[in-house]
């Protein structure tokens, strides 16, 4: 089975607005990056034929062997659906979305989300039970699935699955779950992620 880890980033100026009232903009954007390195880290030690992609507008402080897919430019599910696309070009079996946020994150943890049947779509959801951390969609059976970011993504994806016939199974694990969007979740962070 192959497989592309999908890291959805955004410039760097962009990211983690909300926390603008309690970081500068330096501590914010190095936050970014080293949440960002610790997903990369924990998806590049998953075993298997993995490939690890960027898909945003540009390469941040990165190793150069890092894949970056293009971002056709017209918001993230649009970015998700266009990199689903090339995967199924390519003829990969699974794309996993990921989250860059999840500084908790574990290969094991992620490994939870590829290694299901293959018919099954696989979602982690955020701590809240609202959103989407992660999306794992077996290909090419959800070749028409329509990813649903934003507001409600958790139900907007369960819908979706129902939509297509297809079979859902919720990875519930710590690190998927926590993710850092408002300044409350910065007590959540170890130091080293913050200075």
């Amino acid at each position: 089975m192959t497989c592309w880890i999908v890291i959805p980033i955004k410039a760097p100026k962009e990211c983690k607005t909300r926390l603008r009232g309690v970081l500068d903009d330096e501590s914010r954007e190095g936050l970014v990056a080293a949440m960002l390195a610790d997903v990369i880290a924990a998806a590049r030690a998953v075993p298997g034929d993995m490939r690890v992609a960027l898909l945003g507008p540009a390469r941040p402080k990165l190793p150069e062997d890092m894949y970056l897919l293009a971002d056709p430019g017209q918001g993230l599910n649009a970015a998700l659906t266009s990199a689903r696309n090339a995967a199924l070009t390519a003829g990969v079996s699974r794309i996993l979305f990921l989250s860059a946020d999840l500084p908790h994150v574990s290969a094991d943890e992620i490994m939870a989300l590829i290694d299901v049947p293959t018919d099954i779509i696989a979602i982690a959801p955020d701590g809240a039970g609202t959103g989407t951390n992660a999306l794992s969609l077996p290909l090419p059976g959800a070749r028409n699935f329509s990813p649903n970011y934003g507001e409600a993504s958790l139900a907007a994806h369960r819908a979706e699955t129902v939509r297509l016939g297809l079979k859902l199974s919720l990875i519930e694990r710590p690190g998927l779950a926590f993710d850092v969007d408002q300044p409350a979740d910065l007590a959540g962070l170890m130091p080293r992620q913050i200075d």
